[in-house]
């Protein structure tokens, strides 16, 4: 299979539109990376319109237009984020179907991942997820994104849009909601899943406002959750495997957002959501806070900012009742993630243009969990997690980029991930860009729990990954 990959890597990339400057594919090296190394952002789509610049605009005050002068620049945060328009936006320019998408604000992107995960496990590298799958080929995401863009710059009129994203892969068995598509999961052989499936993973309208503070967006429906450095998708996420401080945190939340630029320096998410990892109109429907508070020093060289999902904290014991009802990933987690509450610290430092770190601490906690999940019995059903995660990333070139991750997470309990004791990971890998929409990801990552057995019986786990990603 890993031939099958490489070859498919080399014969698939996606060609530039002939009608585009090659200054504009330069571009894609030298000034837009493809993977930042700020705290993660998803990506989104904006618009500008040629109105007046709004140099400052106070709380629902009205705006103040000037002329002569230079724009403002825009804001930081996910209202502010001009992608790249990738191969099939570009080959769609200038015909019909261009003009189509172009003239009403419409986008149609998405991306295939692939990965083989070589491992000295035989069959699984659980409690690793997203590439769990030892010794296999995966086709990981065969992404579609299509919505319409908010205009939010150079602007003082609301404006609306909407976002689809469709993850179709093997990634779905691990972001799909309770209570949406589920029956996916079911196989007719005991104790096994469907490799492969389908999830909705984002579905919002949303509405920008441009004079609410300097900018507020506001989202309905399913998306992400506001925090952690690793991130769904496979674009925007360091690696191809992921820290356990993101497998360990909720996925996306269904309700209501606001998306705030307080100014140049300060942002924030505020949601109201019906639980972690839950679907509209599921029984285990819970109200909850979550949000995040964003600094950025002018320059970006410091970044720093808490995120978290707080509600009851308390296992609703009506809700769910295993083996019957199953969540997230599923067999896994038959006591589901619905309810716990998570605290989520992000800092990020620039050394200098190529060289940059990141610190994640992220600590999460469940009241009254069954004791049956627990390996470890404990009073009350108390359980608790806590990961200490550092990122180093070293730019040498505009097309290489080389990562170094080390992580220690203590499940205290084992109900995390089935077995107590604390978890050390060190990852290398690096990404190369061998064109503007093609990227190569291998990794090599060693794991070791201290207290317990949960590699097929070993405390330690050898993997090395080789990854694709090629954007559409």
């Amino acid at each position: 299979m890993l031939p099958a990959l490489l070859l498919t890597t080399l014969l698939l990339p996606a060609q530039p539109n002939p009608s585009a400057s090659s200054s504009n594919e330069q571009e894609v090296f030298d000034k837009a990376p493809l993977f930042s190394t700020a705290t993660y952002q998803p990506e989104t789509e904006a618009a500008t319109l040629p109105v007046p610049t709004v140099v400052a605009v106070p709380l629902l005050g009205p705006p103040q237009p000037t002329t002569g002068s230079a724009p403002a620049p825009a804001p930081p945060g996910p209202a502010s984020v001009l992608p790249e328009r990738w191969w099939l936006m570009k080959q769609a320019q200038g015909t019909w179907l261009g003009t189509l998408l172009d003239d009403n604000r419409l986008f149609l992107s998405g991306w295939i991942e692939q990965s083989f995960t070589a491992s000295t496990d035989q069959f699984s590298n659980y409690p690793m997820i997203f590439n769990d799958r030892a010794n296999e080929y995966l086709v990981q995401q065969a992404w579609v994104r299509i919505g319409r863009k908010l205009v939010t710059l150079r602007t003082t009129e609301p404006s609306w849009g909407f976002q689809i994203d469709v993850l179709n892969g093997s990634d779905y068995r691990w972001t799909i909601a309770r209570g949406f598509w589920n029956s996916q999961l079911d196989n007719h052989v005991p104790d096994s899943q469907n490799l492969y499936g389908i999830d909705l993973v984002q579905h919002y309208l949303s509405l920008y406002v441009p004079t609410l503070f300097q900018g507020t967006e506001f989202r309905l429906g399913r998306f992400y959750a506001p925090f952690n450095f690793d991130s769904i998708e496979g674009v925007t996420t360091p690696l191809d495997s992921r820290a356990y401080a993101f497998e360990n945190s909720p996925f996306t939340m269904c309700g209501l957002a606001a998306y705030v630029t307080f100014n140049t320096a300060w942002t924030g998410v505020f949601m109201l959501v019906n639980g972690n990892d839950v679907y509209f109109g599921d029984p285990a429907e819970e109200l909850r806070f979550a949000g995040n508070l964003k600094w950025t020093q002018t320059g970006g060289r410091n970044i720093v900012q808490f995120g978290t999902s707080l509600g009851r904290g308390k296992f609703n014991p009506a809700y769910p009742t295993p083996p019957q009802q199953t969540t997230v990933a599923l067999a896994t987690e038959p006591f589901g993630r619905n309810n716990f509450n998570i605290f989520d610290f992000l800092y990020t430092y620039l050394f200098n243009k190529s060289l940059s770190y990141n610190l994640e601490i992220m600590y999460g906690y469940q009241y009254n969990v069954p004791q049956g999940s627990l390996p470890i019995a404990t009073p009350g059903g108390f359980t608790n997690w806590l990961s200490v995660l550092h990122y180093l990333f070293y730019d040498v070139s505009p097309r290489l980029r080389l990562i170094g991750r080390w992580e220690d997470f203590d499940d205290f309990q084992g109900q995390r991930t089935g077995f107590a004791g604390l978890y050390n990971a060190v990852t290398a890998g690096f990404q190369y860009r061998l064109n503007p929409s093609t990227i190569l990801r291998p990794e090599i990552r060693y794991d070791y729990n201290f207290e317990s057995t949960p590699f097929d019986g070993k405390h330690g786990l050898f993997t090395a990954t080789i990854d694709t990603i090629i954007r559409w």
